[in-house]
């Protein structure tokens, strides 16, 4: 459990500054990172005693921060149920695959754009590494975590505040973790392929390439991951 002191040095960005999102918005990155991660699951039931403890935070926090889930479309708020993990239906991932598309896209072109920036490129490369360099079992098994890092590193280079702001980040949580377990290891070491060509086209600062391959990747994960989603949400 988090204590006062880590809580309260959260609150506070790198220049010592109050941090400017609200509490409530935090436990609900925290419980998104938490799906992300697979320590809840699809259709899971979220207590909020539990998530308090675990947080660290008070019981009308986390219930704020399950409504602002429940308005990103992660959680539903169920009669006698309480919040419950959301399955994604086909239509629903399509949907967000396009508008995942295009704003990934313009992020790829936007850090190849500013990667010759002091610091940028040794810091996406260092980022990217594990990533396109998983050749066996073990490293690609890992490939969908160590991509979180490599696409919070990418938006990070692209510098931009309103995209970051439109970004459905919570959703992409919920649908990479909702598919985790049907890839197959053709799947995972044709992401790692897709994944080297972006990461050479931003290195390279070639801004149209790099927003091309990022569009071509989100377009075959669409072709790997749909036709294995249901067509219904669970109930």
């Amino acid at each position: 459990m988090a204590t006062t002191t880590n809580r309260s040095a959260a609150d506070r960005d790198a220049g010592g500054n109050r941090h400017p999102r609200s509490t409530p918005d935090r436990v609900a990155d925290a419980i998104s990172k938490g799906i992300l991660m697979r320590r809840f699951t699809v259709g899971q039931r979220l207590i909020e005693a539990d998530l308090t403890r675990d947080l660290g935070v008070s019981r009308s926090t986390v219930r704020e921060a399950l409504r602002i889930l429940a308005s990103s479309g992660v959680v539903d708020l169920m009669p006698h149920r309480g919040a419950v993990i959301r399955s994604l239906t086909r239509e629903d991932a399509a949907s967000l695959l396009g508008v995942l598309e295009v704003l990934s896209g313009l992020a790829a072109r936007l850090a190849a754009a500013n990667i010759h920036l002091k610091g940028n490129a040794a810091r996406f490369e260092a980022a990217a590494k594990k990533l396109i360099g998983a050749n066996t079992p073990e490293a690609l098994d890992r490939v969908l975590d160590e991509r979180a890092n490599y696409y919070k590193v990418m938006f990070e280079i692209a510098g931009s505040t309103e995209l970051d702001r439109v970004l459905p980040q919570a959703r992409a949580h919920l649908f990479r973790a909702q598919f985790y377990h049907s890839l197959t290891t053709a799947d995972l070491k044709a992401m790692v392929a897709e994944y080297r060509a972006i990461t050479a086209a931003i290195l390279e600062g070639d801004q149209a390439k790099a927003e091309k391959r990022m569009r071509q990747h989100l377009q075959k994960t669409g072709e790997r991951t749909l036709p294995r989603m249901p067509v219904f949400a669970l109930a």
